[in-house]
């Protein structure tokens, strides 16, 4: 299926444009498209566009969205497949044009989304408690006060060290709310949950700091009881930490945050989710890794038929919920966010093995190390 180029100067992927170094199929495509085009025509999904007209572009960098145009535009480049398809009994259908009336039947049982919603408010319930109990015995935190909300000022070492409750509750809501990875090998599971966790999180911190305050200004909640005070970087470290690089470990930390909230702040002020969008948003930024490197075909199908299940859920919910009758463009914010949330869990990527390697931290947050530097080199 794959052969190695020679000379891949200037050889680009027909179907996105971005560099290749193998053709696939026979045809200059590269590996992410190729891959995506066998897995439609072993899972026998059909797709309609986003925009309803067939004309979407499709680049590379993480901008796909659309898979029908995605999808015609390989087998319009020449990309074939003729292994033996493995066609599924009942055909998926994803995103149908909002115009197109939609029938779908009712149901007594708990929905995909109403369970992602109890299984985090759980999650959050639990984190709770735990962070609560270990910022009562630090002496480097401060109570905020706030009319209704509990929640704290700390350092940045001392957030650090909640974060491992986050791991440990994220990783029980990714096994409560998807139970079919399971199935997967315990190293897919692992690799699939680093892609997750930093999105997940950003997505949380932002969610839910627009919750109690309405936007992302002052304030950011960086966990569920700790919050960051944007406009006095001097107050994330301790004196005592980061030594003569103390500046610079400051420094490094509001470039980044100032990174991401540029990044994430616009497109949340458009989308201006819902909870139940947001549980949907949970969902999609798991899916969104279906089209990672080196993401093994049975991961990304698995991720794909959750996909399915998630747009129709949220057809339902826009339709009959909140009676609209054109959602394209929350969908299309929702879509946006998602590739967003990609972006910025690599810039954390990089922001991570950067504080690892210039100022040595997380020595003591094992979880944290085996996830982030383990599994970049498996």
């Amino acid at each position: 299926e794959m052969e190695e180029l020679e000379d891949s100067e200037d050889r680009r992927c027909l179907v996105c444009d971005t560099p290749i170094t193998a053709i696939h199929f026979g045809m200059d495509a590269c590996r992410a498209c190729s891959s995506f085009f066998k897995r439609v025509k072993l899972s026998g999904k059909k797709y309609n566009c986003r925009r309803g007209d067939g004309k979407c572009v499709i680049t590379s960098g993480g901008k796909v969205t659309c898979r029908q145009c995605r999808f015609d535009k390989c087998l319009a480049v020449g990309l074939a497949y003729d292994s033996p398809l493995r066609i599924n009994k009942r055909p998926q259908i994803e995103s149908p044009d909002p115009a197109d009336p939609v029938n779908f039947p009712s149901t007594s049982t708990e929905s995909f989304l109403d369970r992602i919603g109890r299984e985090f408010n759980a999650s959050i319930d639990r984190r709770r408690i735990q962070e609560r109990i270990f910022l009562q015995e630090s002496d480097e935190t401060t109570r905020l006060p706030h009319p209704s909300e509990e929640m704290y000022f700390t350092s940045y070492a001392t957030s650090l060290r909640t974060y491992d409750y986050t791991i440990l509750e994220t990783r029980q809501f990714f096994k409560a709310v998807f139970p079919n990875l399971q199935s997967l090998t315990l190293l897919e599971q692992k690799n699939l949950f680093a892609l997750y966790l930093p999105k997940f999180s950003l997505m949380e911190a932002h969610f839910r700091t627009r919750k109690i305050w309405g936007s992302v200004g002052h304030y950011l909640m960086s966990s569920v009881l700790i919050c960051v005070d944007l406009r006095n970087p001097d107050s994330w470290v301790g004196k005592e930490d980061g030594g003569v690089n103390r500046a610079t470990l400051i420094q490094s930390i509001e470039q980044y945050t100032h990174e991401q909230c540029s990044l994430i702040v616009p497109i949340m002020n458009r989308a201006q989710l819902t909870n139940k969008e947001f549980h949907a948003t949970l969902a999609l930024l798991l899916c969104d890794s279906a089209d990672a490197e080196g993401m093994p075909d049975k991961v990304a199908m698995l991720l794909d038929e959750i996909q399915v299940e998630v747009m129709e859920e949220l057809q339902r919910y826009y339709k009959h919920e909140m009676g609209l009758s054109d959602f394209s463009t929350r969908l299309g914010n929702l879509m946006t966010l998602t590739h967003t949330m990609r972006e910025c869990a690599a810039l954390f990527q990089e922001f991570f093995r950067a504080q690892v390697a210039l100022f040595d931290l997380y020595t003591a947050q094992e979880m944290f190390k085996e996830l982030f530097i383990l599994s970049s080199d498996d």
